[in-house]
């Protein structure tokens, strides 16, 4: 009797550490490549690119991670960059396991640039390199709101003071200032184009620092001096004040759109004689 005591047990104890066993879980690595970011920097026309990769994953050791960047179009050949995690290159804190890169959206350094207008969304792949293994995640980014863009400026360069008549009526010179301008987003997403004026020997703003704007509202010589309405090249005619000092003028172009984005600054340099 005692010794069937034992065996049961002994058999009971066998089996506890059998069903034990059968519950431990193999626990697996983490996939490492996470939190891909894209930001288009409109200002300066660079791409940013970051990932978060971790140096190991199943036993492999991380050798490199690249940037299939194929831009606006799925269908193009994909510009190849490698990304970094040593301080450079748009990368901000070496050796923290966030690969980021930078770069120039011109076709000096992208086979695939993003336009100025007529693209919504971008497109590209994050390949993970570890050891003989590869890994690939492919992603797709909304461009959202762009900044208007000028295509072309024009304005007088030199103008003379206004002078009175003998009957002390004003004899001011009218001038065209026009400005053409796209906004991706389409021409209903333009808010305003206008420009100031800065006089440089008065180091003052004219027209007490606020906006002269410019219109595309077809108004024609009796109105804004605009000639064709919503043809996206903006206008405004205008003459010298009698009151306006001689110098050098600094006149600052920029368009704004409805969700308050503003365009490059465009300068133009204007002499009062």
């Amino acid at each position: 009797m005692k010794l069937f005591r034992i065996k049961s047990i002994i058999t009971i104890f066998i089996f506890s550490i059998t069903l034990s066993c059968e519950k431990v879980e193999k626990v697996e690595d983490p996939y490492p490549i996470s939190e891909i970011e894209f930001t288009f920097l409109q200002a300066s026309n660079k791409v940013y690119i970051s990932v978060k990769a971790l140096k190991g994953y199943q036993g492999f050791t991380l050798d490199s991670i690249l940037v299939l960047w194929q831009g606006t179009s799925i269908s193009d050949n994909a510009d190849t960059l490698k990304l970094l995690d040593d301080g450079t290159m748009g990368d901000l804190i070496s050796k923290d396991e966030i690969f980021t890169r930078k770069i120039n959206n011109d076709i000096t350094n992208l086979k695939n640039i993003i336009p100025l207008k007529d693209a919504d969304s971008v497109f590209l792949s994050i390949l993970g390199v570890y050891n003989s293994k590869l890994l690939e995640i492919s992603s797709a980014f909304i461009l959202g709101n762009r900044r208007p863009i000028f295509l072309s400026v024009s304005a007088p360069d030199t103008v003379n003071k206004p002078t009175k008549n003998e009957d002390g009526s004003i004899n001011a010179d009218k001038y065209y200032v026009k400005a053409k301008v796209e906004d991706p987003n389409g021409p209903d997403d333009l808010k305003r184009v206008f420009f100031r004026s800065y006089h440089v020997g008065l180091d003052s703003m004219m027209n007490g620092g606020n906006p002269i704007l410019l219109f595309d509202d077809g108004g024609g010589d009796e109105g804004s001096g605009d000639a064709k309405k919503s043809d996206g090249e903006f206008t405004r005619l205008l003459s010298i004040p009698f009151s306006a000092e001689t110098g050098t003028y600094y006149w600052t172009f920029e368009a704004q759109d409805i969700s308050n984005a503003y365009s490059t600054s465009i300068k133009r340099t204007l002499i009062v004689q």
